[in-house]
């Protein structure tokens, strides 16, 4: 019974990282384009006459985008915990484990960032005809570079389920074994 109410508990822990991952994500992409933002993201979660500075709004569409993604992993990287003897040590590791998970994440969409700058060196749009594109950007590339950067850290946010189960083996066998 309190191994289920920690995995609960997880699952609350990882919405909010999320959701804060999101936030901090955000300040990031708006620094390399803030036309990504006041053209497109604002506009998509209907924002743009919110009374905020142009950076609490790309926070909260931060927020919004990827509280979401606290769920899945919540449930799955959460569920890895269970492999651990004690709840405390199914909290502590798991903990650890969604650290791993957001450091993934931002390594992912890093890489991203990173693809998307030398791959868009020079700018074909017919390539980019399934992307919103706005008609009056200034810097198209750094507008594509953000979009690189958000695709890679869902990608990332999945994979790091992955990364997060890694972990848990590592630290469950690292309590097996003699010290």
């Amino acid at each position: 019974m309190k191994r289920a109410i920690i995995y609960l508990l997880l699952i609350a822990i990882a919405v909010a990282l999320a959701g804060i991952y999101g936030m901090v994500h955000n300040q990031i992409s708006y620094t390399v384009s803030p036309e990504y933002f006041t053209k497109f993201k604002f506009r998509q979660f209907g924002i743009v006459d919110m009374p905020l500075t142009a950076r609490a709004k790309a926070s909260l569409v931060g927020f919004l985008a990827s509280w979401w993604m606290g769920i899945p992993i919540g449930l799955l990287a959460g569920a890895s915990g269970f492999i651990h003897k004690t709840a405390a040590r199914m909290l502590r590791q798991t903990l650890k484990a969604y650290l791993v998970l957001v450091g993934f994440t931002l390594f992912v969409g890093l890489c991203g960032l990173s693809y998307g700058y030398f791959n868009t060196g020079s700018i074909n749009l017919v390539e980019y005809r399934y992307w919103y594109i706005p008609e009056d950007l200034l810097d198209t590339r750094r507008f594509l570079c953000a979009g690189y950067m958000h695709n890679s850290s869902y990608l990332g946010g999945v994979l790091g389920i992955g990364a997060a189960w890694v972990y848990q083996i590592i630290a469950k066998r690292r309590e097996r074994s003699p010290a």
